[in-house]
This record gives structure tokens, C-alpha cells and sequence, in this order.
């Protein structure tokens, strides 16, 4: 499987991999990962993630569907703010979409493992 973070791109090749890169947190305690397989760049698992929120997007192809994380309707804001680069340019997202960083580690390996969208959280179609 092919990862992306702040600091580059690396090829992963087990579990343990995964939850290793996930952990890497370089800029505010935050990160961006991207996953896929193909050079294509489908399908795609993207996840924001800065302490223990993340947000999780899933990519099927160009011209299939997008989906983003559902999480716990009684977050404490309306919105949570990730960062996109290690410079700290912002994203601001809907805390409906946060999940926890242990949902998004099951996430992650379960991608990895099926290379289909993960069923061990919840979506909602973009």
C-alpha cells in the first residue's frame, strides 16, 4: 500500500506498518494520511487527524462515490479544525465527521487488508 503524510510518501507493507506511520504526528500533534494502492490513486483513504479527532474520507474512483466519516452527533462544536500541511495551513470540518484515532487505526488496517471501504465505522455519501 502506498502512504502519504506531511514528511513524503512510503510503501507500507503489513499491519504494523500502519499503525506505526498513523502514530507520527510532526506538526501540532496533527497529520495528514492518504492511502491507496493503485497509481491510479483509487480507491483512497484520507484521513485528518490532529490529538484524538480524525476524519476520515474514502474515495471510491473519479466517477464513483465519496464518503466522509460519521462520528458522535454530540461532538462539543460545530466544526473541528485539522491541519493540511506541516506549515499549518487549516481545514475547518464538521464535527459530525469526527471519529476517535482508535476508529481510524481499524479503519485504516481494515483498508489495507480489503481495499474496499471500511465497514468498522460509520459514512455518510458526499
Amino acid at each position: 500500500m502506498y502512504a502519504t503524510d506531511f514528511n513524503g510518501e512510503i510503501v507500507i507493507d503489513t499491519e504494523a506498518q500502519i499503525v506505526d506511520f498513523i502514530q507520527n504526528r510532526p506538526a501540532c500533534n496533527a497529520n495528514q494520511f492518504i492511502f491507496t494502492f493503485e497509481e491510479s490513486g483509487f480507491p483512497q483513504l484520507c484521513a485528518f487527524v490532529r490529538d484524538d479527532d480524525c476524519v476520515l474520507y474514502f474515495l471510491e474512483s473519479e466517477q464513483q462515490g465519496t464518503f466522509a466519516s460519521c462520528g458522535d452527533d454530540s461532538m462539543r462544536d460545530e466544526t473541528v479544525t485539522f491541519y493540511e500541511n506541516i506549515h499549518g495551513a487549516k481545514v475547518v470540518l464538521a464535527s459530525e465527521m469526527v471519529i476517535t484515532v482508535r476508529q481510524m487505526t481499524n479503519a485504516c488496517t481494515e483498508f489495507f487488508k480489503t481495499k474496499t471501504r471500511p465497514t468498522c465505522i460509520r459514512w455518510m455519501e458526499l
